[in-house]
């Protein structure tokens, strides 16, 4: 009795253990729109779909400091800081565009995740509205909250690609002559099946 009562205390406590942590993994989602994006090359316009990667971000503590960061290659990294409690807007979702001009290779930023927004960054160079001037390769985008300074709840983190050239994925088309090969090799299966059914009448 006295085992069985202790065994149920800890299946119970390892149930709740696993149901906190569970719901502490589910807190905060980072979704991006696509892995991989090109500059836009009309300064004037701005950027379209096609040219702007947007990272949406679900189901943040909006009484934590926001924090993110920008890896480039990964070595290169844009610290972007942390944003207090006070700034982020509510319901708790927000979404963050990037993007990048061709004449200057400098990134932008808008977003609707922080105050007083809505562009981020510092001039590159006298007379430009640019920020930091990148290069292309792959990013990591990451976002965690804190308390004081230290790190609540998991990490998230999107990883993107700044390509000269994104490649289309190629379709799969199988070859008539893999096809007639499949044909045969079920066909073949069908006749055995077959004569093991005329066999057993």
């Amino acid at each position: 009795m006295k085992k069985s009562w202790l065994r149920g205390m800890l299946l119970g406590v390892s149930l709740a253990l696993l149901v906190a942590g569970g719901v502490a993994l589910a807190q905060m989602t980072l979704t991006v729109d696509q892995d991989c994006f090109e500059c836009w090359p009309n300064f004037a316009a701005g950027p379209d779909e096609e040219h702007t990667v947007v990272v949406t971000l679900d189901d943040y503590d909006d009484e934590l400091d926001l924090c993110r960061s920008l890896e480039f290659n990964p070595e290169l990294i844009w610290e972007l800081g942390c944003i207090p409690a006070e700034n982020l807007p509510e319901p708790p979702s927000c979404e963050l565009s990037l993007w990048v001009d061709c004449e200057y290779m400098g990134l932008y930023m808008e977003h609707t995740c922080w105050a007083p927004g809505p562009r981020a960054g510092w001039p590159a160079e006298a007379g430009t509205a640019v920020v930091p001037v990148v290069e292309y390769g792959d990013w990591v985008l990451r976002v965690w909250q804190e308390v004081n300074g230290e790190p609540v709840g998991p990490v998230r983190d999107v990883a993107l690609t700044f390509a000269e050239v994104c490649e289309v994925p190629v379709e799969f088309v199988p070859e008539p002559g893999t096809i007639a090969l499949l044909g045969s090799g079920l066909a073949g299966l069908a006749g055995y099946a077959a004569l093991r059914w005329r066999a057993r009448s």
